[in-house]
C-alpha cells in the first residue's frame, strides 16, 4: 500500500473513531443530565408541593416543569418560585449542567453564596437570580460566562467591590444588580460591554464617579444608577448614548452643573436627577429632548430660573423640580405642554402671579406650588382644568378671594398659610368630588352658615387661623366629615346638637373662638369621636355626666374656659383616654379616685382650677408601659400637672407607681409634709417642680440618684437641710436648680458648679454660709445664679472668670469680702447685682466696659477711694484715686457745670427715677399676685426683677451649633461627642442609608447606644422652619414609633437622634438573615403587622397635625431587642422641607411600594401610606419583595397576588414554611384579605388605617391558633 493510501485510509479511521466518540459523547450528556436532574430532585423532596411533576414517575425529566433539554442536553431550568419560593440553600449541583444555557431561579428565596462551579457555565446565556437571600461576592471567574447576555441578581445581599471583568463579558445585553450591597467604583471597563443595552446599578452602595467610558456603550437604552454615593460630575460624554431612552440617577452626591451635552439624547423619555447636589442653572439644552415625558430634578442646589424653553417639551407628562433653589417667575410657556399631568415647583422662590399660560392645562391632574413666594389672586381661570384631581398652593402670598370651583374630580385643595382673604362662597362646593379641604391661616371672614352644605363629599374641613365669625351650622354633623378644625377663629354661639349627632366624625377642634354655653349631654351621641379640644373658649356650666358614652375618645382637652362643678364620675368610662386637659377652668372639689379606671392615661392635665383634698393613692393607675389604643393622641406625652390648685396633704408615696412621667408639676398648692423618697424611683422624669407649697424635712436626703431628672424646683417651700458634696453625681443632668426661699443651710458645694449641663441655679433666700468655690475649670454651661440673700462670706474665687456664659449674676446682701475680681471675662453679663457685701480695696473699672451690661448695682460696700453705684454710659467709672485740681483754683469765675451738663444730669436722673418706680411699682404687684396666692413669703430683699425675666430679656444670638432632644426636653448633647463616636462618621459605622440621609450607629461617652442619622445635603437653609418642624416631630410619642431623642444643627449639618433598634429592619430579617424563618415565625410577623399598623394610625389619626409618612417600606419598620415594630423616618419630608433641603417630593416612596395614583397625582397622601402597607403586609405573607415579578402583572408583588388571587390559588401566595401546616393558616388568610383591601387601585376603597388595626384585631381573634 503506498504512503498516500495509507494516509487516506488512517483520515477515515479517524473520522469514524470522531463520531463514535461523539456519540459516546453525547449519550454520556444525556444519561449524565438525566441523572443530574434526578439528584437535583432528590435534594428537593421537602419541596415537592412547589415542583409537583419533579416527582411524577409518569413525566420524563426533560418534561419536568421548568426544565428543557435540547436533543440529549439539558439547556434550560427554570424553578416556578412565582408560585411559591423553596427557602433552601443554593443547590450545590447546579453548576454540573455544563449544557446549560438558561438559569432561572428567582423569587426561590435561596440563602448562602453561590457554588464556584456556577461560574464555569461556559454556555450560559441567561442567569436570573432575582429575589432570593444570596450573599457573598463576585469572583474574577464570572468572566468565565462569555456567553453571557442576560445577569440579573437583583434583591439579594452581594456585596464587595463588581469585579472589572464582569466587564469581559462581550455579549451581554442586560446587567441588573438593583437592591444588593455592591460597594466600590464602577469599573471604567464597563466601556467594553458595547452590546449593553440595559443597565441598572441602583440601591448599592457604589462610590467614585460615573465612568466617562459610559459614552462607549452606544446601544444603552436603560441606565439606572440611583440610591447609591456615586459623586463628582455627569460627563459630558453621556451625550453620546443617541438611543437612551431612560436615565436615572436619582439620590447620590452627584455635583456640579448638569452637562449640556446631555441635549443631544433625542430618544429619552425618562431623566430623573431627583436628590443629588447639582449646581448651577438648568440647563437649556433639556428642552431640546423632544420625546420627554418624564423630567424629575427636584432636591438640588440650582440656582436661577425654570427655563422658559422648557415651553417645546411637547410630549411632557410629569415636570417635578420641588426644592431645587428655583427662583423668578413660573414661566408662561409651559402651557405649550399641553400633555402635562403633573406639575410640582413646590419649596422653591418663585414669586409672582400663576402664569396666565397655564390657563389651557386641560390634561393637569396635579399643581404642587407649596412653599414659594406666589402673589397675586387664584385665578378665575383654574375652572379650565376639569381634569384636576389636586391643587396645592399652600405657603405662599396669594392674595384675593377664593373663587368658584368648577372643578368636577377636584379631590384636594389646600391653599392654607396665604393671604386670602373675603368671605367664603359656596361655589366651592361646585367641585363635587372634593373631599379634603385645607383652607386654614388665611384671612378669611364672615360665617360658614351655607358655605359647605353641598359639599357632600368632603372629609377634611380645616378652616383654623383666619377671622371666620358667626355660629356653627349644624349641617355640618350632616356631611361625612372624619376631620373638623376650626381652631383660631371668632366663631361664637352654642355647638348646634346636630355636630354630636354626626356618624363619622373622629377628630374636632374648636379650640381658640368664642364658644359659648354648656357642653351638651348630647355629645354622647358621637359613638366615633377619637379626639375633641374645646380649648380656650367660654364654655361654662358642667362637664356633661353623658360624656362617658364616648368609648372611643383618646384625647379631651377643655383647657382655659369657664368651666364649673367637679370630674364626673363617668368621665372614667372613657377608658381609652391618653390625654385628658381639664386645666384653666372653675371646676373644684375633689379628684375622683374613679381615676383609677383610665389605665392608658399619660397625660393628666388639672392646674389652675379650685380642686381640694388630697392627691388620691390612684392618681397613677394611667402612666404605665402598657399597649396604648390604636390612634391615641398625646402631644405632651408624661406629664402630670396638677399645679396651682388648692390640694392639701402629703405627696402620696403612690406617685413611684408614675412610671412614664417625665413632668410632674404639683406647685402652687398647699401641699405638706416631706417630699417622698419614693419620687425618685421615676427614671423618666425631667421635670419636678413642687414649688410654693409647704413642704419640710431635707431635700436631697430623699431625692437620691434621678440620672434623667433635669429641672428642680422646689423654691417658696419650708425645706431644709443641705446640699450635698456628690450632687454632680446625683443629678448628673440637671439644667435647672432653684431652691430660692427655703431654709437650707450649710456650704454651697464646689459639686454643684461640677453638673456640666447646668445653666440656671437660684439658691437664693435662704441661709447659706461659708465662702463660694466655683470649682470651674473650663468654660460652663451657666447662664444664671442667683445666690443673694445668704450669709455666703469670704472672697469670691477667681474661678468665677471661668463662667463665660453667665448672663444674670446676683450675690446682693451676703457678706462677701476682700477685693471684687475682674470680671472683663464674662463678657455674656446684662445683668450684675453685688450690692450689700463687705467688698473692700479699689473697684476694677473694667467691669463698667462689659458692653451688654444694662443693669449693675455696687452700693453698700466698702471699696476704697471712689466706686460707681452702677455702670452707666453717660458716667464713665471713677477711678478709685481722683485727681484734685489745684488749690488755687479752687475759686473759679465761671460756671461749675454747663447749661448742657445741668440739662443731662437732670434728664438722666428723670429716667432713673422713671426705672426705680417702675420696678417698685412690678415688686408691688407681684407681691400682690403672690399673696393672693397664699405664696407671698417675708424675705430679706426681694429683686426687682426675677431671674427668670431677665433671662428671657437677654438678646439672643445666632448660635453655630442648636441642640434638642426631646426625650429629655433640655438636654444638651455634645457634638463632639457624636464625631468621636463615629469616628467622623466612618462608613464603618453605618446601619442604614436612604434618600434622605445615612444612618450611623454611636455609642456615647455615658455607654448609651444611639442611631445618628446625617441628613444629606449642606448649604441647608430656613433653620426657623427646621426648628419649628422639628418641635412638632420631636412631640410625636408612641411605643410603634422609633423614639426621636433629639437632634443637632452644627454649621450646615443637620443629625437626627434616634434610639438604637438592636434588631435592626424587617427588610433585613426577609432579605438577608439565615434564620429569618426561625426567627420571624407567623406569631412574630403578624405581631410586626399589628405594631407597626398602629403606629402608622397614630401618625394619621392620632396626632396633629396629622403626618403623612410617605415612605412606608419594610425597611423602615425597624426592630428592638424583642422583635416589637417601630416606623422609622415619620415625618422627614417634613423636616427636610423645613429646611429647605432634600424635601421629599410628592412622588415619594420606593418602587414596589408605590401607589398607582402617585403616577397620576403626585401627591403624597394617607391613602399612600396605606398602599405601602398594604406591600408590607403582602411581604410578611409570601416572604417575596414587593418587585421582581417580571412574569406577572405590573412585575410587582401586589400583581402577582392578584394573579394567583384570581386564578384561585390564594392559598399558595402564603409562604409555605407557614401555611403548609395549617396551623395559622386561617389568621394568614385573613390578613391577606386586608392587604388586598389596602392595595386596592382605587384610593377611596382602601381602608382608614384606623380600619386596618380594628380589621387586623379581628384577624387575631378569629384566626388564633388551630384555626
Amino acid at each position: 500500500m503506498t504512503k498516500k493510501g495509507s494516509t487516506w485510509e488512517a483520515c477515515v479511521l479517524m473520522i469514524i473513531l470522531l463520531c463514535f466518540t461523539q456519540q459516546v459523547v453525547t449519550t454520556g450528556y444525556l444519561g449524565n443530565g438525566i441523572e443530574l436532574l434526578k439528584a437535583l430532585r432528590n435534594s428537593l423532596v421537602q419541596k415537592r408541593d412547589v415542583i409537583p411533576s419533579w416527582f411524577d414517575t409518569k413525566t420524563a425529566p426533560c418534561n419536568w416543569t421548568g426544565v428543557k433539554c435540547e436533543g440529549e442536553r439539558v439547556i434550560r431550568i427554570d424553578f416556578p418560585c412565582s408560585v411559591s419560593p423553596l427557602n433552601i440553600a443554593f443547590p450545590g449541583n447546579i453548576g454540573k449542567f455544563r449544557s446549560l444555557k438558561h438559569l432561572n431561579l428567582s423569587h426561590c428565596a435561596l440563602t448562602g453564596n453561590i457554588p464556584i462551579d456556577v461560574w464555569s457555565l461556559e454556555n450560559l446565556e441567561t442567569l436570573d437570580l432575582t429575589d432570593n437571600r444570596l450573599t457573598g461576592q463576585l469572583p474574577p471567574a464570572i468572566s468565565n460566562l462569555r456567553n453571557l447576555r442576560h445577569l440579573v441578581l437583583d434583591n439579594n445581599g452581594f456585596s464587595g467591590s463588581l469585579p472589572s471583568t464582569v466587564c469581559e463579558l462581550k455579549e451581554l445585553r442586560e446587567l441588573s444588580v438593583h437592591a444588593n450591597s455592591f460597594s466600590g467604583d464602577i469599573p471604567n471597563e464597563i466601556g467594553n460591554m458595547d452590546k449593553l443595552q440595559s443597565l441598572d446599578l441602583s440601591s448599592n452602595f457604589f462610590s467614585g464617579s460615573l465612568p466617562s467610558s459610559l459614552g462607549n456603550l452606544a446601544e444603552l437604552l436603560y441606565v439606572d444608577a440611583s440610591l447609591n454615593n456615586l459623586t463628582g460630575l455627569i460627563c459630558p460624554e453621556i451625550g453620546k448614548l443617541s438611543k437612551l431612552r431612560i436615565l436615572i440617577l436619582l439620590s447620590n452626591m452627584l455635583t456640579g452643573p448638569i452637562p449640556g451635552t446631555i441635549g443631544h439624547l433625542k430618544q429619552l423619555k425618562v431623566l430623573d436627577l431627583q436628590n443629588c447636589k447639582f449646581t448651577g442653572s438648568i440647563p437649556e439644552e433639556i428642552s431640546e429632548l423632544c420625546n420627554l415625558t418624564y423630567l424629575n430634578v427636584a432636591q438640588n442646589e440650582f440656582d436661577g430660573e425654570l427655563p422658559s424653553s422648557f415651553g417645546k417639551l411637547e410630549n411632557l407628562l410629569y415636570l417635578i423640580a420641588s426644592n431645587a433653589g428655583l427662583s423668578g417667575t413660573i414661566p408662561s410657556e409651559l402651557g405649550n405642554c399641553k400633555k402635562l399631568k403633573i406639575i410640582n415647583l413646590s419649596f422653591n422662590s418663585f414669586s409672582g402671579p400663576l402664569p396666565e399660560g397655564l390657563s389651557g392645562l386641560g390634561s393637569l391632574k396635579s399643581l404642587v406650588l407649596d412653599s414659594n413666594h406666589l402673589s397675586g389672586p387664584l385665578p378665575m381661570w383654574i375652572s379650565n382644568w376639569t381634569e384636576v384631581e389636586s391643587i396645592m398652593v399652600s405657603k405662599n402670598f396669594l392674595t384675593g378671594s377664593l373663587p368658584p370651583l368648577y372643578l368636577p374630580l377636584l379631590s384636594l385643595l389646600d391653599v392654607s398659610a396665604n393671604r386670602l382673604s373675603g368671605e367664603l362662597s359656596s361655589g366651592i362646593c361646585s367641585a363635587e368630588s372634593l373631599s379634603i379641604l385645607h383652607l386654614s391661616d388665611n384671612n378669611f371672614i364672615g360665617d360658614i352658615q351655607s358655605t359647605f352644605r353641598n359639599c357632600s363629599s368632603l372629609t377634611d374641613l380645616v378652616l383654623s387661623g383666619n377671622n371666620l365669625s358667626g355660629k356653627l351650622p349644624a349641617y355640618l354633623g350632616e356631611l361625612q366629615l372624619i376631620t373638623l378644625e376650626l381652631s383660631k377663629n371668632q366663631f361664637s354661639g352654642k355647638v348646634p346638637d346636630q355636630l354630636w349627632e354626626s356618624k363619622t366624625l373622629m377628630g374636632i377642634s374648636l379650640a381658640n373662638n368664642l364658644l359659648e354655653g354648656p357642653i351638651q349631654s348630647t355629645i354622647a351621641k358621637l359613638s366615633t369621636l377619637q379626639r375633641l379640644q374645646l380649648d380656650n373658649n367660654l364654655f361654662e356650666g358642667s362637664i356633661p355626666r353623658t360624656i362617658g358614652n364616648l368609648k372611643n375618645l383618646t384625647n379631651l382637652s377643655v383647657h382655659g374656659n369657664k368651666l364649673t362643678g367637679g370630674i364626673p364620675l363617668e368621665l372614667s368610662e372613657c377608658t381609652k383616654l391618653v390625654s385628658l386637659d381639664l386645666g384653666a377652668n372653675r371646676l373644684s372639689g375633689e379628684i375622683p379616685r374613679s381615676i383609677s379606671k383610665l389605665k392608658l392615661l399619660d397625660n393628666l392635665v388639672l392646674s389652675n382650677n379650685h380642686f381640694s383634698g388630697p392627691i388620691p393613692e390612684e392618681i397613677c393607675c394611667g402612666f404605665q408601659n402598657i399597649p396604648l389604643p390604636d390612634s391615641e393622641f398625646t402631644q405632651h406625652y408624661g406629664m402630670l400637672d396638677l399645679s396651682n390648685n388648692e390640694l392639701t396633704g402629703s405627696i402620696p408615696f403612690s406617685m413611684k407607681d408614675c412610671i412614664v412621667v417625665t413632668e410632674l408639676l404639683l406647685q402652687g398648692n398647699k401641699l405638706t409634709g416631706s417630699i417622698p423618697r419614693e419620687i425618685s424611683l421615676l427614671g423618666n422624669l425631667t421635670s419636678l417642680d413642687l414649688s410654693f407649697n409647704s413642704l419640710t424635712g431635707p431635700v436631697f436626703s430623699q431625692l437620691f440618684s434621678m440620672t434623667s431628672l433635669q429641672g428642680l424646683i422646689l423654691s417658696h417651700n419650708q425645706i431644709s437641710g443641705s446640699i450635698p458634696d456628690n450632687l454632680d453625681s446625683m443629678m448628673p443632668s440637671l439644667v435647672k436648680l432653684d431652691l430660692s426661699n427655703n431654709r437650707l443651710t450649710g456650704l454651697l458645694p464646689p459639686s454643684v458648679f461640677s453638673v456640666k449641663s447646668l445653666t440656671y441655679l437660684d439658691v437664693s433666700m435662704n441661709s447659706f454660709s461659708g465662702s463660694l468655690s466655683f470649682n470651674v475649670r473650663t468654660s460652663s454651661s451657666l447662664l444664671v445664679l442667683n445666690a443673694s440673700n445668704n450669709q455666703l462670706s469670704g472672697a469670691l474665687d477667681d474661678s468665677l472668670s471661668n463662667l463665660t456664659s453667665l448672663s444674670i449674676l446676683d450675690l446682693h446682701n451676703n457678706s462677701i469680702t476682700d477685693n471684687l475680681p475682674s470680671l472683663s471675662a464674662l463678657a455674656s453679663l446684662t445683668y450684675l447685682d453685688l450690692s450689700s457685701n463687705s467688698f473692700q480695696k479699689s473697684f476694677p473699672c473694667s467691669i463698667c466696659d462689659i458692653e451688654g451690661l444694662v443693669f449693675s448695682n455696687f452700693s453698700g460696700n466698702k471699696f476704697t477711694g471712689l466706686a460707681p453705684d452702677v455702670c452707666t454710659k453717660a458716667r464713665n467709672c471713677i477711678p478709685s484715686e481722683p485727681v484734685l485740681p489745684p488749690r488755687e483754683e479752687t475759686y473759679t469765675s465761671g460756671p461749675i457745670l454747663s447749661h448742657a451738663s445741668v440739662l443731662g444730669i437732670a434728664f438722666g436722673a428723670s429716667i432713673i427715677s422713671l426705672v426705680v418706680l417702675i420696678g417698685v411699682l412690678r415688686w408691688k404687684i407681684l407681691r400682690q399676685e403672690a399673696v393672693l396666692l397664699g405664696k407671698g413669703k417675708q424675705g430679706k430683699k426681694t429683686d426687682p426683677m426675677s431671674t427668670n425675666e431677665l433671662l428671657i430679656k437677654k438678646p439672643k444670638e445666632h448660635l453655630s451649633i442648636n441642640i434638642a432632644t426631646f426625650e429629655q426636653s433640655l438636654l444638651r448633647i455634645n457634638p463632639t461627642a457624636i464625631l468621636s463616636a463615629t469616628e467622623n462618621f466612618s462608613k464603618s459605622y453605618i446601619i442604614g442609608d436612604g434618600g434622605f440621609g445615612t444612618v450611623y450607629k454611636a455609642k456615647l461617652p455615658e455607654g448609651r447606644t444611639i442611631a445618628v442619622k446625617r441628613l444629606n445635603g449642606g448649604h441647608m437653609h430656613g433653620d426657623r422652619e427646621f426648628f419649628a418642624e422639628m418641635e412638632t416631630i420631636g412631640k410625636v410619642k408612641h411605643e410603634n414609633l422609633v423614639p426621636l431623642l433629639g437632634y443637632c444643627v452644627f454649621a450646615d449639618e443637620r443629625f437626627l437622634i434616634y434610639e438604637y433598634m438592636e434588631n435592626g429592619s424587617l427588610d433585613f430579617w426577609l432579605r438577608n438573615q439565615g434564620d429569618a424563618i426561625e426567627v420571624l415565625d407567623w406569631p412574630t410577623r403578624f405581631k410586626i403587622c399589628l405594631g407597626s399598623a398602629r403606629g402608622l394610625a397614630f401618625l394619621h389619626h392620632g396626632f396633629v397635625p396629622h403626618i403623612i409618612h410617605r415612605d412606608i417600606k419594610s425597611s423602615n419598620i425597624l426592630l428592638d431587642r424583642n422583635f416589637e415594630p417601630r416606623v422609622s423616618d415619620f415625618g422627614l419630608a417634613r423636616i427636610i422641607s423645613a429646611c429647605e433641603s432634600h424635601v421629599s417630593t410628592i412622588l415619594a416612596g420606593t418602587f414596589g411600594y408605590i401607589p398607582p395614583e402617585y403616577g397620576q397625582t403626585m401627591m403624597a397622601t394617607t391613602k399612600g401610606d396605606i398602599y405601602s402597607f398594604g406591600v408590607v403586609m403582602l411581604e410578611l405573607l409570601t416572604g417575596r419583595a414587593p418587585t421582581g415579578q417580571a412574569d406577572v402583572e405590573g412585575g410587582n408583588l401586589v400583581g402577582w397576588v392578584r394573579w394567583m388571587v384570581a386564578n384561585g390559588r390564594e392559598i399558595e401566595t402564603l409562604d409555605p414554611f407557614f401555611s403548609g401546616s395549617g396551623l395559622w393558616k386561617d389568621q394568614m388568610m385573613g390578613v391577606l384579605a386586608i392587604a388586598r383591601l389596602c392595595t386596592n387601585d382605587e384610593p377611596w376603597k382602601r381602608p382608614t388605617m384606623f380600619d386596618v388595626v380594628k380589621l387586623l384585631k379581628e384577624a387575631k381573634t378569629n384566626g388564633a391558633c388551630g384555626g
